[in-house]
């Protein structure tokens, strides 16, 4: 593929999706543009046949798709950054192999947005949620953490759990995603822990982010054993999954400090030692006592956690021990 005039860089990167990433490719295929774009798909060494329906996409689309069949297993984050630092394009684009997109102009809108705006890093849109048999779940959608409405996003929102919304509904200046990668690859930055809350923050730091209040795609939401869909892998309530996420939180407070913004989530630490407290007979006791000490110890404000704690002491009559 010429390297010239490509203004779009689409990122697929898939793994044991070959129920879905004939859907997702023709989503992109159907796009109605007016440029010149590419097509990189990152195949993680899937166990089923999704390496296979890649070879047939690419071998259709020659000039369009250019495939990376891995021969290990890079997962997710690794197979998605080695893709996007290979990216010529002006813009990135991103579709994970099990979702796709509703709108054939999807692109064009943005492009055509990216391009009268230049104060703007990224935009999104609305996403639909749907089953693996793409049934709409109205219920899911209302309580997902992307935003529900078009407009600026701001760091309240992000302080709030929100993504400006879902990466399937993304598109990105490339000089800035990969600029990102780089700056901190070169800083030291654990790069295994850079998931979409972390490039959302480091857009943040570098410009505004727009949603366009339009649905755009579909994200899938699959609960059944070896779906192969990655959106309800972590739907658990454990030690170990809400202390990750603590970890989380107090990591992207530390990026943002880097990055020159001020990101405080206690509201997100009451917030979690209210669901503990609801939860806690379903923690070891040996875990409980891990679990208060990360919240407490991770505030930023320490006196207004032991507030929030004696005000709900108060109202529920214990300590949840």
């Amino acid at each position: 593929m010429s390297e010239q005039n490509i203004k779009v860089s689409i990122v697929v990167a898939t793994y044991n999706h070959e129920k879905y990433l004939r859907h997702a490719l023709e989503s992109i295929i159907s796009q109605v543009v007016n440029f010149k774009y590419e097509v990189l798909i990152g195949e993680d060494c899937s166990t089923d046949h999704t390496a296979e329906i890649v070879r047939e996409y690419s071998d259709k689309y020659p000039d369009i798709i250019i495939p990376y069949i891995r021969e290990i297993n890079l997962g997710m984050t690794d197979n998605s950054l080695d893709l996007i630092m290979r990216t010529k394009g002006e813009y990135i684009a991103l579709l994970e192999g099990d979702d796709y997109w509703t709108d054939n102009d999807k692109l064009q809108k943005q492009v055509d947005f990216l391009d009268s705006h230049h104060e703007y890093e990224a935009c999104f849109g609305l996403c639909e949620i749907v089953d693996q048999n793409e049934v709409r779940l109205p219920d899911r959608e209302k309580y997902s953490g992307f935003m529900k409405h078009g407009g600026d996003y701001t760091v309240q929102e992000f302080e709030e759990y929100l993504l400006p919304g879902q990466t399937a509904t993304s598109m990105y200046r490339q000089s800035s995603f990969t600029g990102i990668i780089t700056m901190l690859t070169q800083s030291g930055y654990d790069m295994s822990r850079f998931m979409d809350r972390h490039l959302v923050l480091a857009m943040l730091a570098r410009g505004k982010l727009y949603n366009s209040g339009e649905y755009i795609s579909a994200y899938r939401y699959v609960l059944v054993e070896g779906s192969g869909s990655w959106s309800s892998q972590n739907d658990n309530y454990s030690s170990q999954s809400l202390l990750n996420y603590l970890d989380g939180l107090k990591d992207m407070e530390l990026l943002a400090k880097q990055l020159g913004l001020v990101i405080n989530f206690d509201a997100r630490r009451k917030y979690e030692w209210d669901k503990y407290c609801k939860n806690r007979l379903s923690f070891k006791e040996n875990e409980r006592p891990l679990i208060k000490k990360k919240i407490f110890g991770d505030s930023n404000s320490k006196c207004g956690m032991l507030i929030h704690v004696i005000r709900v002491f108060i109202s529920k009559g214990s300590l949840y021990e």
